[in-house]
């Protein structure tokens, strides 16, 4: 009890990921485990009819399409590390047995994980407030007063403007500007067309260009939540290529056919030293995931899965056409069929399966890390980050610079109160 009013608490609840290190794994202070969290999983029925407007996560963190999974089950599923079969095996009756929610409910599993369990578990504590909440009710317009003082906002619902006015404050918490062309072209790094978002595709900035307009300081406009990713023909949104490319027996080439970074350190470090070294005489875009039969049969690689649940016959013949995907018998004939620089590409995969012979990666030395050996294989030695490209057929999937989700905002007090660009606060 606080004074005569009783606290209630809310549903939200994370979960410590033992084993996770820090992207940093070899700074001072650097920890193995126990730093990040994610959200711990929700079922959806929960939130009644509430739960059929919800946005599921991210189709890549989906088992099957449909099977909501966590940050620490996809590490093991995608791997097929021990273990795997039982815990996909759960997983897959769990759905098939509850009938009643696949008939009543929808397609997806009534578990809920990731994102999408933490955005549930805090409309859960709405809902235990009896807070409302409009959906479908985009903000138009920040409104001021004759001092310049936020007072409300303007909406937009069912077609009809509204305006609201703010007893207290108005609080902002609209996301980035990762789907505004015009905004990336303005702050990101170039070529902005050929870095691709899998953010939301609603936050197109409108919140941070009100802010502008208001004359609120600004902070890392240019940053983003940098990574590569996979753009799938016909998926609305690219997938994230963060395991698959750290597994070992694979590389990621440029044109030049040459790799340019760590493919197991963590994806801000590894983006950011792509923006270092592309230009357009040494280009690193695209680039391309390049691996083998046994490579492909080991691993879950994006959309492609592994040859074991989808063999190369089940792979639609429109991502070969598109560019998306390529195959070859030989690394050279491989290197043709992507335009990649074949001498380039056989010299960057001779030295790769020495160094995964040795156990030491003299370019880019990926596997030195703690971090880098989290997405690695612990069946693999010398080194679970490397392992040779050798087995015919060889593969080639197409990677981008990409991000989900810009970093920039608002610069606010210890109060939360906005700061304006010329100083005070708004």
């Amino acid at each position: 009890l606080v004074g005569s009013e009783m606290c209630i608490r809310d549903r939200v609840r994370y979960v410590n990921l033992e084993h996770y290190p820090d992207y940093y794994s070899d700074q001072d202070g650097a920890m193995p485990g126990h730093r990040s969290m994610e959200p711990e999983p929700v079922n959806a029925d929960q939130l009644g009819q509430h739960a059929f407007t919800l946005r599921r996560s991210h189709q890549m963190m989906h088992l099957g399409g449909v099977i909501g999974i966590t940050q620490v089950e996809a590490a093991l599923l995608m791997a097929q590390l021990p273990g795997w079969w039982k815990t996909a095996g759960k997983l897959a009756l769990d759905y098939l047995l509850d009938i009643r929610w696949r008939l009543f409910g929808d397609r997806y599993a009534r578990r809920l994980t990731c994102g999408c369990a933490g955005v549930a578990r805090l409309r859960l504590s709405l809902i235990d407030r009896d807070i409302p909440l409009w959906l479908r009710t985009p903000m138009r317009e920040l409104i001021t007063d004759d001092s310049g003082r936020v007072i409300g906002v303007e909406v937009e619902k069912r077609g009809q403007r509204l305006r609201i006015q703010a007893r207290k404050a108005v609080v902002l918490a609209a996301g980035g500007f990762e789907h505004n062309q015009a905004m990336r072209e303005q702050y990101l790094p170039k070529p902005t067309n050929h870095w691709w978002s899998a953010g939301s595709y609603d936050n197109t900035g409108d919140a941070i260009n009100e802010g502008l307009r208001l004359g609120a300081k600004m902070h890392m406009l240019h940053n983003a939540w940098w990574c590569n990713t996979i753009t799938v023909p016909g998926e609305p949104i690219p997938r994230l290529s963060i395991m698959e490319k750290s597994y070992p027996g694979s590389i990621v080439v440029n044109p030049a056919g040459e790799r340019f970074s760590n493919e197991s350190q963590n994806y801000m470090a590894y983006q950011l030293e792509t923006f270092e070294k592309h230009s357009e005489e040494y280009p690193c875009a695209p680039s391309w995931q390049i691996f083998d039969a046994r490579f492909r049969a080991t691993y879950f690689v994006g959309p492609l899965y592994n040859s074991k649940f989808r063999p190369d016959w089940l792979l639609p013949k429109s991502w070969e056409e598109a560019g998306f995907i390529a195959r070859a018998d030989t690394v050279r004939e491989l290197a043709a069929r992507i335009d990649v620089d074949p001498d380039g590409l056989e010299n960057s995969v001779q030295k790769m399966n020495e160094y995964a012979r040795n156990g030491k990666d003299l370019d880019l030395q990926r596997g030195d890390s703690l971090y880098d050996r989290y997405y690695g294989d612990p069946r693999v030695e010398p080194n679970p980050c490397l392992a040779p490209i050798d087995q015919a057929p060889f593969y080639a999937m197409k990677v981008d610079p990409g991000d989900f989700g810009t970093q920039g905002g608002m610069v606010v007090t210890e109060h939360a109160q906005v700061t304006r660009e010329e100083g005070g606060v708004i």
